[in-house]
Formats: structure tokens, C-alpha cells, sequence
């Protein structure tokens, strides 16, 4: 009799100790998967794929990530791929804020696409972004001062009038295009009446009409 008590007491005492184990397991899973990191993301151009160990993640998002060790992958067509590895711990907060260059044009691929420059205002500790972006406003800060006008009257007969104003039409590969009315005759006019208002010619294609 006393045999089968303390078998039974121990069989007891057994059972308990492995919930008790079982338990402290899942317990143990729990906490450790419920600790994430957070990884804020902001790549530019906006269309870049970026994949962290292979899986793609959305761009200008914030995601939970458990923490590990992941290889970093961001990528466009035309453009320079970067690779990296990136170690995340329990509860951190990382950022992946990159920019790609072209491969031909390299940082001038924006001003080719002044929608993507816009994004690299972010990029401010960026010497070389922050030099893109202060170039960018520039050059388009000339329409604060539009129209640029230039009028002589020599006599009665002869008249000299040039207008400088923001092209509407369309402008290829540029950030602002200009038109003369006054015609080409009058283009050393128009070219100082451009630097005399503080900007460079060169930045802008200028289209000329009339005569």
C-alpha cells in the first residue's frame, strides 16, 4: 500500500514538473517572438524593389521584422543595385534610407525626374543630394522673377522689345524650358536679361519666336 501511494505521488509530482516544463517553453516562445524590430523604409526612385533575405517589402512603409541577420537588396532597372547586410536586434528601430544613381546619368537621373528629386529632400545629411536638390530649386526659383522684359525705342521706326517667359510646351530632358518672344536676332539680349537676373542660360533650352 505504501508503495502505491508514493508511486503515485511521485507519478504526480513527474506530471507537474513536465507541464511545468511545457509551460515555461511556451512562455519562453511567446516572449521571444513577440520581440520585433522595426524597419522604417524610403528608397528613392519610388518604383526600386527592395527585398530583405529575398522577400520584397513595400517602399515609404514601416515593418516588423523579428530580429536577425538579413541581407539587404535594392534594385532597378537602369539603375546601380545596392547590397548590404543588416542585423536587427529585439526591439530596435532601423532605417533603410537609400537612393540609387543611374547607371549613365548617375544623380542626374532626377533632374531628368523632378517628381523623384522631390523625394530627396529627405536625404538633407547628404552632401551630395542636398547639393541635387539646392540646384533643383534653383533653377526653377526663375519663375519667381517671369516674366524677364527688355524694351528700346531707338526713334519713331525702330523699336527693340524682348520678353523672356516660362515655356508651357514641352520640355525634354529638362527642368525648365524658356521662350523668347523677340526672335533670335535679340538673343544676346535675352541672355543677359537672364543673368542679370541671377540665373545661367546654359540650364535652361530656350526656344526663340518672332522676329
Amino acid at each position: 500500500m505504501f508503495d502505491y501511494v508514493r508511486r503515485h505521488k511521485l507519478l504526480s509530482i513527474a506530471i507537474i514538473l513536465n507541464i511545468i516544463a511545457i509551460l515555461i517553453v511556451v512562455l519562453f516562445v511567446v516572449i521571444h517572438k513577440s520581440k520585433t524590430a522595426v524597419v522604417d523604409i524610403y528608397v528613392v526612385p519610388s518604383e526600386a524593389v527592395v527585398e530583405l533575405n529575398g522577400k520584397k517589402f513595400d517602399n515609404f512603409a514601416s515593418h516588423n521584422l523579428a530580429p536577425g541577420d538579413y541581407h539587404v537588396k535594392i534594385s532597378m532597372e537602369g539603375m546601380q543595385t545596392q547590397e548590404y547586410d543588416l542585423t536587427l536586434g529585439d526591439d530596435e528601430f532601423a532605417r533603410i534610407w537609400k537612393y540609387l544613381v543611374s547607371n549613365d546619368r548617375g544623380l542626374d537621373y532626377y533632374l531628368d525626374n523632378p517628381d523623384e528629386l522631390l523625394f530627396l529632400r529627405k536625404f538633407s545629411d547628404d552632401k551630395d543630394a542636398k547639393s541635387l536638390v539646392e540646384y533643383y530649386d534653383k533653377v526653377v526659383s526663375i519663375r519667381d522673377v517671369l516674366p524677364l522684359e527688355y524694351y528700346e525705342r531707338f526713334d519713331s521706326a525702330n523699336m527693340v522689345g524682348v520678353f523672356v517667359e516660362e515655356d508651357m510646351g514641352e520640355c525634354e530632358n529638362e527642368l525648365l524650358c524658356l521662350v523668347v518672344y523677340g526672335g533670335e536676332r535679340n538673343r544676346d539680349i535675352a541672355l543677359d536679361l537672364i543673368r542679370e537676373a541671377g540665373y545661367e542660360p546654359d540650364n535652361y533650352k530656350i526656344r526663340f519666336e518672332g522676329e
